[in-house]
């Protein structure tokens, strides 16, 4: 125990996490020329978790022989450094050419990953059949289709309360985790929640502003809490963004513990899980192509 100690020597025992945070990014800031250049989202996520994880070391230090208590990750931190990693985030040009590829893993063995290309336009779409054959055929016109949700997500409020509020009005966009026995009065919650997770499952085409908005609006939906290590699907593990129900279900909206990019939802019902993990994202110049 006394070697455990030392070894844990170069870290302040009383480590004020949230200035050790403001110093990293006024550094971030002053070398990114006053922050007139967007960082890209992976390498703010890694330094500002190099830095909690110097304070959860911080944390770890024995003190006078107890160990200290780690604190439960909150929503409202977790999804405000999701926001402001949001914000540093680069935005490529979007050309109505190029396609959105996803890959998302599925429920049934037979056919463990769904590949699927559509073309920002909205005119045309592909998939991968069984076998490697590309299937290219005109793209479906419903809420789905990736030109209308372009068009959708430039509309959004930045400002996280009113994009809260103009979401409660829309129709769901995601399978509703209690439906039709959500608990009196959170079924405008419940939809907020999917309709969010569904935006958020498109990454490179959201605007920085409108990913920072849709976090901060999660963080704002009652009974929304962070589980960490949740199975993201796939030999990956994420932090949880859940919304609970307590008995009628629970709903995840898992995020990348470095990042915060999308990993997929899980709905808990009835003992019965469901999930759909999100295994790739991105944009590409023609259809079959992968990132």
């Amino acid at each position: 125990m006394e070697l455990l100690t030392r070894l844990r020597d170069e870290v302040p025992r009383d480590l004020d996490v949230r200035a050790e945070e403001a110093r990293l990014r006024s550094a971030m800031t002053a070398a990114a020329g006053g922050g007139a250049r967007r960082l890209p989202r992976w390498r703010l996520g890694v330094a500002l978790v190099g830095a909690f994880g110097l304070a959860a070391a911080g944390f770890a230090v024995l003190r006078d022989g107890e160990p200290a208590v780690k604190p439960p990750l909150t929503a409202a931190a977790v999804l405000e450094d999701a926001a402001l990693v949001a914000e540093k985030s680069d935005m490529p040009d979007i050309r109505p050419d190029q396609w959105i590829y996803m890959k998302e893993g599925q429920p049934v063995p037979e056919l463990p990953v769904y590949e699927s290309w559509t073309r920002m336009d909205g005119k045309l779409a592909a998939i991968r059949k069984p076998g490697g054959e590309l299937k290219i055929s005109e793209a479906e016109k419903g809420p789905a289709n990736p030109g209308k949700t372009q068009a959708e997500l430039e509309r959004l409020p930045d400002d996280p309360d009113r994009l809260l509020a103009h979401i409660r009005t829309l129709a769901p966009r995601a399978g509703s985790i209690c439906q039709p026995n959500c608990p009196p009065g959170t079924e405008d919650d419940v939809n907020a929640f999917g309709t969010i997770q569904w935006y958020l499952k498109f990454g490179p085409i959201i605007p920085p502003e409108k990913a920072a908005a849709m976090f901060r609006a999660l963080g704002r939906i009652p009974n929304v809490r962070i589980e960490e290590n949740v199975d993201a699907g796939f030999g990956r593990k994420g932090l949880g963004v859940v919304l609970d129900l307590g008995e009628a279900g629970k709903g995840y909206t898992i995020l990348d513990p470095v990042d915060y990019d999308y990993l997929g939802w899980k709905a808990v019902r009835d003992g019965t899980e469901f999930a759909m993990p999100v295994l790739a994202t991105a944009l590409v110049d023609e259809a079959g192509q992968v990132p």
